[in-house]
């Protein structure tokens, strides 16, 4: 081999060996690259899954509010024709009551209502208080009490603390006094009379 041949040999040896090299380095930096992209493909597939999953959850919270402001609404809405009607109950009663002052039974009522609480509070004296429409039934309840409650002393006053009828008495030697107003009487029955309309509106 002459030096021309020997050289080119040379060349061509060293040729070959610097592109096998760099085929080596573009091989390696290949797999370097492939390695930084599936990395990136990962982490982007889970961004994307965290970002579908909180839109499934905000979705899924956004409906439970929703259902939750519906089921709210139509407990407001029950609970506002509940107290409608329990005042368009209260009302009609009043006005029933209302009508019952004007008849005779009523003085006879709170005769019989005044026999009832004098039993109750132990004492002899007693003060009576009647509304000031009331005023004109003094006289014929005096009467009835002197014939047949005469062992016990009864004072009248008016007052307007009493809007509906019934009165108010109080033994006056105790710190007791019982009110028989028809405020009282509605009071009293007023939970009684919520869950008779509640039953029926929820029927």
């Amino acid at each position: 081999m002459d030096i021309a041949e020997k050289i080119m040999a040379i060349e061509t040896e060293i040729i070959d060996e610097v592109k096998g090299k760099n085929n080596s380095q573009i091989e390696k930096k290949k797999v370097k690259l492939k390695k930084r992209y599936d990395s990136f493909q990962k982490e982007l597939e889970e961004k994307q899954e965290n970002i579908l999953n909180n839109y499934k959850g905000k979705a899924e919270q956004k409906r439970e509010q929703i259902i939750s402001r519906a089921i709210l609404e139509k407990k407001n809405n029950r609970r506002k024709k509940l107290n409608e009607s329990i005042n368009n109950f209260i009302q009609e009663l009043h006005s029933k009551l209302n009508d019952f002052t004007d008849q005779k039974d009523y003085c006879l009522f709170i005769f019989n209502s005044i026999k009832e609480a004098v039993e109750e509070l132990d004492d002899r004296e007693f003060v009576i208080l009647l509304r000031e429409k009331d005023k004109n039934l003094k006289a014929d309840l005096e009467e009835l009490l002197e014939k047949e409650m005469d062992n016990y002393k009864f004072e009248f006053e008016l007052t307007d603390k009493i809007k509906f009828g019934g009165f108010i008495i109080k033994a006056k030697n105790r710190q007791q006094l019982i009110e028989n107003t028809f405020n009282a009487l509605i009071d009293s029955f007023k939970e009684e009379i919520a869950i008779g309309l509640k039953n029926k509106i929820l029927t």
